[in-house]
């Protein structure tokens, strides 16, 4: 009876270590310390930081810039970098910038029940109308003037108000892209 156990052994001890080696380099790949962070972040283990993208967040992703690095840093301190400039995502983290210049607005979304008979740009104007008369102090003949200007009836009007107030139509200010998913990007990163 062969002994091919005790032959293997014996006849590959290189190829043994070449073996450990590529388990290693599988092993760091799976980790995410091969993922080639072109910007990374100072103070921050390269473990913690991967290149994050549009691409990866789809229509979730809240920032002007599409590309970036995003770490997790000391007491889970979520980070993100573009351009050579490192922004504070959620926590604090001193020299760092606040990412709030970077945030996107909320898309509008479509109207549910516009005025069909009228355009968007003159839904919006009636809509401007309609909020100033708001802190007019005689509000009943402000919205009697708008109505008849656009030439909208008292149910119009109330639907040219509903779609303003749904889509955040100026005056109103719009909400910007919720951080949410970026976050949960960068507390993934804080496990490894």
């Amino acid at each position: 009876m062969t002994q091919p156990h005790s032959r293997a052994a014996a006849g590959r001890p290189f190829l043994g270590r070449r073996a450990g080696s590529f388990a290693a380099i599988a092993l760091l790949t799976a980790c995410g310390t091969s993922d080639r962070v072109s910007d990374p972040i100072n103070g921050v283990p390269l473990l913690h930081q991967q290149t994050i993208s549009r691409a990866q967040l789809g229509f979730r992703w809240p920032l002007i810039p599409g590309t970036g690095t995003l770490a997790c840093a000391d007491g889970g301190v979520i980070l993100f970098r573009s351009a050579g400039v490192t922004y504070v995502v959620q926590g604090e983290r001193p020299g760092a910038a606040d990412i709030s210049r970077l945030r996107i607005f909320e898309a509008s979304v479509p109207p549910s029940n516009p005025v069909g008979r009228l355009t968007q740009n003159v839904r919006m104007e009636a809509f401007v109308s309609l909020e100033q008369c708001r802190s007019q102090g005689d509000m009943n003949t402000c919205l009697q003037s708008v109505r008849r200007r656009f030439s909208l009836s008292a149910d119009e009007a109330q639907l040219v108000e509903a779609e303003g107030q749904e889509r955040r139509w100026p005056p109103l200010s719009r909400r910007l892209m919720p951080l949410d998913p970026l976050v949960a990007a960068g507390r993934a990163l804080c496990g490894r």
